[in-house]
């Protein structure tokens, strides 16, 4: 797998998912035994679980991320103070489990929001842990419903999970021009949009999305290039040929995984079969 900053140096991983393609041909060549996946965790998206819903528009964005610097969320903000006519809405969990610095971020975003007069919704201000935020996909995609397209402010990571999310709920995603290959990565004419990263070329591009939302098709994307079934099977034929070559039985025909905040749900099983060969 690669890391937010160029390729993550795991030597003994038998399979890598390569999320930033840019580094593609140097992992083939550094890591020679090991079978590479262009795909990431957030690939994994339960395309059952995140889907369209006919429920009511209620915001013209959402954005959900942790209260991290990196996030750039007082971009977000600005952008909605200069489009007081629009709604939104602003989920910030704690990648840290609720540190001061990250009630800090939170409280001052909450204020810049007040001052700019902002029209944005942060329903978990008062939140002390993730235990305060939606606990399962069906509540988070309701959640993502409510609005008509997903906003990303984010500097550097890899392919985002709430993006994801968006695209196979179908509602288009906004990025910043300048974040890193993995996040930019599924944004395209039929999923989204990149913007310069500032608040204006933010406001641009939401009245753009805004106007002609149907020219958007995210979810079909998702169904046909990516998402659970087809990152499952690019990772059943990764194992099924690593089994073939370590001359092992192939059990993983069951597997699941849908790349969010859980193990892969075979490890154990992974791992019993391993130690027969001890």
């Amino acid at each position: 797998m690669l890391a937010m900053r160029g390729i993550n140096e795991a030597e003994h991983a038998d399979i890598k998912l390569v999320e930033d393609l840019s580094y593609w041909d140097e992992t083939l060549r550094k890591f020679p035994q090991s079978i590479c996946l262009d795909i990431g965790p957030a690939d994994f998206v339960d395309t059952d679980e995140f889907k369209p819903l006919r429920i009511k528009k209620k915001y013209a964005g959402i954005q959900v991320s942790h209260w991290t610097d990196f996030k750039r969320p007082e971009m977000f903000i600005k952008a909605a103070g200069l489009l007081p006519s629009r709604k939104f809405l602003k989920l910030g969990h704690f990648v840290e489990g609720g540190s001061d610095s990250e009630y800090e971020l939170r409280n001052k975003c909450i204020s810049l929001a007040e001052r700019l007069g902002a029209n944005i919704d942060f329903p978990y201000n008062k939140a002390k842990s993730n235990a305060d935020f939606p606990d399962s996909k069906e509540m988070m995609n309701s959640q993502i419903n409510l609005a008509k397209m997903g906003i990303l402010t984010t500097k550097v990571e890899g392919i985002n999970r709430f993006k994801m999310e968006c695209l196979s709920a179908g509602i288009p995603v906004l990025v910043p021009s300048d974040t890193s290959y993995p996040t930019k990565k599924h944004i395209n004419s039929k999923t989204g949009e990149l913007f310069e990263p500032n608040p204006e070329g933010l406001t641009e591009v939401i009245e753009k999305v805004l106007s002609s939302s149907e020219r958007y098709n995210p979810r079909e994307y998702i169904l046909n290039n990516t998402g659970k079934l087809i990152a499952l099977r690019k990772l059943k034929n990764a194992l099924e040929t690593l089994c073939t070559r370590d001359r092992i039985d192939s059990p993983f025909e069951d597997i699941d995984w849908d790349g969010r905040n859980q193990s892969l749900l075979w490890g154990e099983r992974v791992f019993e079969i391993l130690r027969r060969y001890e």
